[in-house]
């Protein structure tokens, strides 16, 4: 190598090829409060938390050879708190004590009944629940492929109704104007 090629060599930056990785998926997403200021948590499932969550929720179907008809049992309740407990990794709540102290709630999500996300999921505002399912099924695409078209009507009819309500909720405050 002559003296300029060395000294082009020692100037040019070395070609480093890039490559996406594909193993260890992980992306965290945040769900904030109504008060901007508590948030919580959540993870965009991977192969195997979808896996998972579906194993939890797998629905029977029985079949009737006799009079053809089929039943599927679902629960969408239990499907709800499944998908936020596979989903939810952390908070910042806060909890007010009897005192009239706040603190920071704890945060545990170990699958049972006892655990944090489970003892909120069962006192929690259903409002605030569903619009924390809305963001973890939006951030995991796959999950809106799941819904059945029964689904799909349920939640337009509790759409409809919601609009509805707000209508006559803003036609009584405005009344009082």
């Amino acid at each position: 190598m002559t003296s300029a090629q060395t000294a082009e060599a020692a100037i040019a930056p070395e070609v480093v090829e890039e490559f996406e990785d594909y193993f260890g998926f992980s992306e965290t997403r945040e769900f904030v409060f109504p008060d901007g200021k508590q948030k919580i948590f959540f993870k965009v499932m991977s192969e195997g938390d979808k896996a998972k969550f579906q194993k939890a929720t797998n629905r029977d179907i029985h079949l009737n050879r006799n009079t053809n008809d089929a039943r599927i049992k679902t629960d969408p309740a239990q499907e709800r708190h499944e998908l936020i407990k596979a989903s939810v990794t952390g908070w910042t709540l806060k909890r007010k004590l009897p005192d009239g102290r706040v603190i920071d709630a704890p945060y545990t999500n170990n699958g049972t009944p006892g655990d944090e996300l489970s003892k909120w999921l069962q006192v929690a505002n259903p409002r605030i629940v569903e619009a924390l399912e809305d963001a973890i099924r939006k951030a995991n695409p796959w999950l809106l492929g799941e819904m059945t078209v029964e689904q799909i009507d349920e939640e337009m009819q509790r759409l409809a109704d919601m609009r509805a309500e707000v209508i006559k909720r803003q036609q009584s405050e405005e009344a009082f104007r």
